[in-house]
C-alpha cells in the first residue's frame, strides 16, 4: 500500500505526534486530533526508516478502567501539549453533556476538563468558542479496543472512537477530512489554514479534504527539501487523469491488503 507522509494535528484532546512522510507497501501513517499533531510511538516509512517518538510518562489514572473516585472521570485535564502527563481525574460536572451533545472545555485551551459525562470526550473544539461535541472513548483494553459499529478506536493517550469514512466521497462532517488513521479511513478535524494541492505539509490532517500528505518523492511539483506535500486521492475503477506531472493513480493498498469496500482507493503518485 502507499503510505502517507505524516501524522495528524487537531484542536481536541490534541494528541500530538508527528509522523514523517513515508510511502510504502505497508501501512499509512498515524494521525491526531483536530488542529494539531497526534502522539505516537514508532512509525516506519516506505524506505524502511523508523521515526521514534519517546514514550510519555504514565498517566495518573487509567482511561480504560475509569478508576477515579466516584463523581470523577479519567480524561484529559490540560494544559497543552497533549501527552499522557495531562491524563488525570477531574470532577464530572452536574448534568453532564451526553453522546452527540454540544459540550465545552472548562479551562483555557482545548485540552482541559470538559462538560461531557464519564466515558466521553469533548471533541473538535472550536478555538474561539471552546465548544465541541461529546464523542465516546474506546472501551475494552489497549490490546482489544472496542467501539460501536461505524467507529474505529484511535488508540492514543486518550483513546477515542472516531467515525469511519470513504476517502473518495469525503463523507465527514464539515471541517473534517477522511484520511487513513488507526488502521482505517477515519474522520478527523483538518488543521487551521489547510494546505492545497502540491503545498508542503507535515501532518495527515494538514491537507484540504480529498488530499493526502504524501512523501515528496511521489510528487514532482513538491520541493524535495520538504518532508511531504499534498496530493489527491483517486478511484482505481475510474481513475481519470492525475493532476501531477507523470503521476499515475496507484493503489493505496496492495491488492491482498485492501479492506473490503476500499479496493478501489488510489492515490495520485509518481511510479516507483
Amino acid at each position: 500500500m502507499i503510505t502517507s507522509a505524516t501524522s495528524t494535528t487537531s484542536g481536541d484532546p490534541d494528541p500530538e505526534t508527528t509522523a514523517d512522510p513515508s510511502t510504502s507497501g505497508e501501512d499509512p501513517s498515524t494521525a491526531g486530533d483536530s488542529n494539531g499533531p497526534l502522539p505516537g510511538d514508532t512509525t516506519t516509512s516506505a524506505s524502511g526508516a523508523s521515526f521514534i517518538v519517546p514514550p510519555d510518562p504514565p498517566a495518573s489514572c487509567d482511561v480504560w478502567a475509569q478508576d477515579c473516585p466516584n463523581g470523577e472521570k479519567c480524561s484529559a485535564a490540560g494544559p497543552p501539549p497533549f501527552s499522557s502527563e495531562i491524563i488525570a481525574c477531574s470532577p464530572i460536572v452536574p448534568d453532564p453533556d451526553q453522546l452527540g451533545e454540544e459540550c465545552e472545555i472548562l479551562v483555557e485551551g482545548h485540552l482541559g476538563p470538559d462538560t461531557c459525562d464519564i466515558g466521553l470526550y469533548c471533541h473538535d473544539v472550536d478555538a474561539d468558542t471552546g465548544k465541541g461535541t461529546c464523542i465516546p472513548l474506546c472501551t475494552g483494553s489497549p490490546g482489544a479496543p472496542a467501539c460501536d459499529a461505524g467507529l474505529t478506536c484511535l488508540d492514543m493517550a486518550l483513546p477515542l472512537c472516531i467515525p469511519e469514512c470513504d476517502p473518495l466521497l469525503q463523507n465527514c462532517p464539515a471541517g473534517q477530512a477522511c484520511n487513513y488513521m488507526a488502521d482505517a479511513f477515519t474522520c478527523w478535524p483538518v488543521m487551521d489554514e489547510p494546505k492545497d494541492l502540491f503545498e508542503s505539509c507535515e501532518y495527515v490532517n494538514q491537507c484540504e479534504p480529498g488530499l493526502m500528505c504524501m512523501a515528496v518523492e511521489f510528487v514532482a511539483e513538491c520541493d524535495p527539501s520538504d518532508s511531504g506535500c499534498c496530493t489527491v486521492y483517486c478511484d482505481l475503477d475510474d481513475p481519470g487523469p492525475c493532476p501531477g506531472v507523470g503521476q499515475l493513480c496507484r493503489g493505496f493498498f496492495t491488492p491482498a491488503d485492501a479492506p473490503p469496500g476500499y479496493e478501489n482507493v488510489g492515490i495520485c503518485a509518481l511510479p516507483d
